[in-house]
């Protein structure tokens, strides 16, 4: 048997801060060989990112690994001198970091940044090293290579600095690339572009590849081998094939259970209780007992629980193993989803536009315009969710925005209950803010982090609301904080003292203090992990049942518009395209674009191969849209009238309409 690329052994990392010590690596072992695709899954806070970078050696100053090896072709990295460790980083092992715009360097142009990559390990001529960082540019499929080579960081689409990101990377061709939530807040367009190319050059190169991610859909389209990590442990390690088809481990069932599809619209979604336990204590048993439906005494009693081997592919660290198959998945209580049965229509948009001045020159002249939203018309139902799906920069949180008045309406209307608010001053759009109310896509960013959680709940109530005394005000605000599942005590803490998911319920518990009849919610559930947006949904779910709640929901993840919406309205550069009911928009999508965004989503419930259509990785600018129908540069059925006629809606059915001249 051959001996593994690189083989992790008993890793521990621990940080050492002044009060406590958080062991956040706490013994794991992995092997990853040559030309393997291996996936470390696992929420937020477990552990992941924190053993890729013990293995290249690059933790903080406060961080120290305690134990372990970390074998690369025999040689251990961390009895190595940090010059030889600069030997193998970037050269033989290289990282592409979670988030590409803070990790380049905004000051340079890339194809600086790329060739100082070559440069710190290879000397070559100028007239060489540019060849090689534009043919580079040209492998992780960014057109126009030359040209881009001196463009900087902002210039470029989230996707294209992902890919600068990949060719920093893949610059002195690694043996093994470590790629950390390499897709995260990317479009699911650009994120099928980006696993595709990691794929194609995994092939092309041998390379093994090690991803670090929390979606399963993921996980199945580029792992050979996965790896589930709680509490930093890992709790269960298989093959691909093995881990879809029976995942053992409670953990990685609840993983499973978790994600959101359109079967489960009838029933709340499963969660995991509680959060993932603070690394700074000392565990006995079972790290994740607490949280286990399975849990007997043994669990928590017992000393270290050690592996147990299923077949050659498959073990898992659990001692409720004994008998796999007798396990079964405990019972949920069902509800009955409540469809829309109301035709009343509480917010009705039509023909918004909303175009931002482009000043140019000492006088700031007007010379164009960027045509952010562009003749918008749909129908928001009273307790409905209508779902505003499309990439980023199509106008999606704009029109959410403007809804709100927070962005001016260049034309067009905006009714609420019959009113005309696209008219109104401040002063007298004053009176319906508290029914219309919005959710931000970033929780943290989003609350002052100097004010109190209580101070930030009533705030909202205190200007809204001026007739309430402050025993009203203190009691609604309780209560708020028990509906979205959180203490009263929570009230006198910071907003950084809470994890992601509980800032999100803080929140949306925000937006309901005025009690509004319509909510606009701008992504909020896409930086979370796959177990806490089940419980998001769930909440925003019981709300929209209980209060008769209407939602306006923007996002890209199209398993949550499948879960919560009941109609869907397909944005592109300005304009819907598509619009309809879930069923009819997922299930049997007409417009070319609303196909090429469905068949972009990978799935880890239906493993059958399936084209995917690939747009390039270059929309067109709202400021300058292309003539005729705006996705015509993109679309693989494009006719010459595209380029000259501007579609107009045609209705498939009395509520599915589409806006392509394929449909006459």
């Amino acid at each position: 048997m051959t001996s593994p690329l690189l083989s992790i052994q008993g890793l521990k990392t621990q940080f050492n801060p002044s009060h406590e010590i958080i062991k956040a690596v706490d013994g794991i072992s992995l092997d990853i060989a040559q030309g393997e695709a291996v996936a470390l899954v696992g929420e937020s806070g477990c552990g992941k990112s924190v053993s890729a970078l013990s293995v290249l050696r690059l933790l903080p100053n406060n961080a120290q690994i305690t134990e372990g090896k970390v074998l690369y072709r025999g040689s251990d990295l961390l009895r190595v001198t940090e010059q030889e460790m600069r030997a193998v980083r970037g050269l033989r092992i290289s990282m592409i970091f979670q988030d590409p715009m803070s990790s380049l360097n905004p000051v340079m142009s890339i194809g600086d940044q790329i060739a100082e990559a070559i440069l710190a390990h290879k000397k070559q001529s100028s007239g060489e090293l540019k060849e090689r960082v534009v043919k580079l540019i040209k492998q992780v499929g960014i057109a126009d290579s030359e040209q881009r080579y001196d463009a900087f960081p902002h210039q470029l689409s989230g996707g294209m600095r992902q890919r600068v990101m990949i060719a920093i990377a893949l610059a002195n061709e690694p043996e093994l690339l470590i790629a950390d939530e390499p897709t995260t807040a990317l479009d699911v367009t650009i994120q099928s572009q980006i696993l595709q190319l990691l794929k194609d050059l995994q092939r092309q190169m041998g390379m093994s590849l090690w991803i670090i991610t929390h979606d399963l859909g993921i996980v199945l389209d580029i792992a050979d081998k996965v790896a589930v990590m709680y509490a930093g442990q890992l709790v269960e390690v298989a093959s691909r094939d093995a881990f879809f088809k029976n995942p053992l481990h409670p953990y990685s069932q609840r993983l499973f259970n978790a994600v959101p599809t359109m079967e489960k619209r009838h029933e709340p979604l499963v969660t995991l209780s509680g959060s993932v336990p603070k690394l700074s204590r000392t565990f006995t048993g079972c790290r994740f007992a607490e949280r286990c439906d399975y849990k007997v005494p043994d669990c928590i009693e017992t000393g270290a629980i050690k592996w147990k081997r299923v077949s050659g592919t498959q073990q898992v660290r659990c001692i409720k193993l004994n008998d796999v198959d007798g396990i079964e998945k405990p019972s949920q209580e069902r509800k009955n989803d409540h469809p829309v049965n109301s035709n009343h229509i509480v917010l009705k948009v039509n023909q918004l536009k909303v175009h931002f001045p482009i000043k140019k020159g000492l006088l700031k002249r007007t010379v164009g315009h960027v045509k952010a939203v562009d003749d918008v018309s749909f129908d928001l139902l009273a307790g409905s969710t209508t779902a505003l799906v499309g990439e980023s920069g199509c106008g999606k949180t704009t029109l959410g925005k403007t809804l709100l008045q927070l962005l001016p309406i260049s034309s067009g209307e905006v009714h609420y209950q019959g009113e005309n608010l696209s008219g109104l001053s401040e002063t007298a759009f004053q009176s319906y803010r508290k029914q219309l109310q919005i959710i931000f896509q970033d929780p943290f960013s989003s609350m002052n982090p100097r004010m109190l959680v209580g101070d930030i709940l009533e705030e909202g109530i205190r200007t809204l609301k001026p007739e309430l005394n402050e025993a009203d005000i203190t009691q609604q605000c309780n209560a708020l904080l028990k509906r979205v599942g959180l203490n009263s005590d929570v009230r006198l803490r910071y907003p950084h003292e809470f994890s992601g998911g509980q800032r999100q319920r803080l929140c949306i518990a925000r937006a309901l203090a005025v009690n509004p009849s319509i909510l606009v919610c701008d992504e909020p559930t896409s930086a979370l992990d796959v177990s806490v947006q089940a419980q998001v949904l769930n909440l925003l779910k019981e709300l929209q049942h209980e209060q008769g709640l209407s939602y306006l929901f923007i996002t890209h993840d199209l398993s949550v518009v499948a879960y919560l919406a009941d109609n869907v309205a397909v944005m592109y550069l300005g304009r819907i395209v598509e619009y309809g009911s879930v069923d009819e928009v997922l299930n049997h999508p007409a417009h070319p674009y609303t196909r090429a965004l469905i068949e972009a989503v990978p799935t880890w419930s239906d493993p059958k191969e399936k084209k995917v259509i690939k747009l390039s990785d270059d929309m067109p600018s709202p400021a300058n849209p292309p003539s005729g129908c705006h996705f015509h540069t993109r679309c693989e059925h494009v006719m010459a009238e595209c380029r000259k006629k501007t579609p107009t809606d045609v209705f498939l059915n009395s509520n599915h309409r589409v806006n392509c001249l394929l449909y006459r």
